[in-house]
């Protein structure tokens, strides 16, 4: 099996200019694996026994441009292989996800081979420094096409939420919400309160001394314990009401809490979706002043 410091790999378009490279490493000492066929497309397409017999220091692909094969190549080295280095040509932008942040990667320019001659020397000299072995280019090529990506895990629940948090935290918020807008539907000639305890927030709205729109938001309900419901009217507090009630969830795409409302009649009657509690309290406050409007008329 024939050795060499280096193999090397370039796309068509940088052919005349890899050849002064080469020039350069030859006249330099190294021993280039290096022929003209021997493009990026020649070395992605070659299986097995088709790939050269030989042992190198460095695979070297020249990369001009992100590809299939240089995306490969790149990710042979993020995933830690110490015999691919590759050389980024020009103002080539690689991928964030494709670079290994420790790795230094060799930058050249065509008019300057003097100078990439110098580096890539100074690679040769710490591998056998730090007792690198050659390996063979098939192996190392094969290798590096075989890296699968890198599969982004599945967005989690995080350990830390609570559908309980997330039930205090949203009645919190509607009461304080609540206290706040009913008053000012005094301009409008009606009474707005409400009575805000740890379990309950009781809204209700007035014209003349007559309840004109009444809700509680509860704690627990027909949807489980550790949800919001919402019964509409005025009522004794007994039985299993509901006109609608929300379930904290985590949405894992938008990496937030939000509730999943089942809507039957306190915003107007509808398919369930997911709420920011920002936005239940606006549906809520909308529903209101679409039934204050009905009630003036």
């Amino acid at each position: 099996m024939s050795e060499y410091d280096v193999a090397v790999s370039f796309d068509e378009e940088q052919r005349a200019a890899v050849d002064q490279v080469v020039e350069a490493f030859e006249q330099r000492g190294l021993t280039v694996l290096h022929g003209p066929e021997q493009t990026h497309e020649w070395w992605s397409h070659k299986e097995g026994g088709e790939l050269p017999d030989a042992r190198v220091r460095f695979f070297v692909p020249f990369v001009s441009a992100v590809d299939d094969f240089t995306t490969d190549v790149l990710r042979a080295v993020k995933a830690g292989d110490e015999h691919v280095l590759p050389v980024l040509l020009g103002d080539v932008a690689v991928p964030p996800d494709l670079l290994h942040p420790h790795v230094a990667y060799v930058r050249g320019a065509a008019h300057r081979p003097d100078q990439l001659t110098e580096a890539l020397v100074a690679r040769i000299e710490a591998a056998e420094a730090h007792g690198g072995q050659r390996a063979s280019v098939a192996e190392v090529v094969t290798r590096a096409k075989g890296i699968a990506p890198v599969q982004e895990a599945e967005p989690a629940v995080p350990a830390t939420f609570s559908r309980y948090t997330e039930q205090d935290a949203t009645l919190r918020y509607l009461g304080e919400q609540f206290a706040a807008a009913l008053p000012g539907l005094a301009r409008r000639g009606f009474v707005g309160t409400a009575h805000v305890d740890g379990a309950r927030i009781a809204v209700r709205v007035e014209r003349a001394g007559d309840t004109v729109y009444a809700l509680d938001i509860q704690r627990g309900g027909i949807g489980g314990d550790e949800t919001v419901n919402f019964v509409l009217g005025r009522h004794d507090g007994n039985g299993a009401l509901t006109n609608g009630w929300a379930r904290p969830v985590y949405d894992t795409g938008a990496g937030a809490a939000v509730l999943e409302v089942h809507d039957f009649s306190v915003l107007g009657g509808g398919a369930s979706r997911a709420y920011r509690r920002e936005e239940l309290f606006d549906a809520l406050w909308q529903r209101i002043d679409a039934v204050l409007a009905s009630t003036v008329g």
